[in-house]
């Protein structure tokens, strides 16, 4: 089972992408397209993505990820994105091979939290 959370929170300026279980790929892919036009139609540069309770992504969402997501993401200016991370080692997994070299490779600055609050207060701050 899967379930997805997107809205953009005007108090701290973000986009908020809230992922539990599995996701496939279309689904995912579609929503990671809403991140960035939250982002864009509210002139943001900054997104939670809270995967606490994400499973692992399959290698086809890890592709994409590498592949379209950051250069979208770089293209719509997000430059503050926090993480709130899995639980599951399979969730941890996935998030690091996903993630990895991405902050220097499209200039994002990425930080990693065990809990909403500490990433929203970060957020808040820039």
């Amino acid at each position: 089972m899967n379930t997805t959370i997107t809205f953009y929170d005007d108090e701290i300026g973000a986009a908020i992408w809230e992922i539990a279980g599995v996701a496939s790929f279309h689904y995912f892919k579609t929503v990671s397209e809403i991140t960035h036009v939250l982002r864009n139609t509210n002139n943001s540069v900054k997104q939670i993505n809270c995967i606490k309770s994400m499973k692992v992504l399959s290698d086809e969402i890890l592709d994409f990820i590498k592949d379209e997501y950051f250069q979208k993401a770089q293209e719509s200016e997000l430059k503050y994105f926090a993480f709130v991370i899995p639980k599951n080692d399979e969730g941890q997994s996935s998030m690091e091979i996903a993630n990895t070299g991405a902050a220097e490779k499209w200039g994002i600055r990425i930080r990693y939290f065990t809990n909403k609050k500490d990433a929203v207060n970060w957020l808040a701050s820039k």
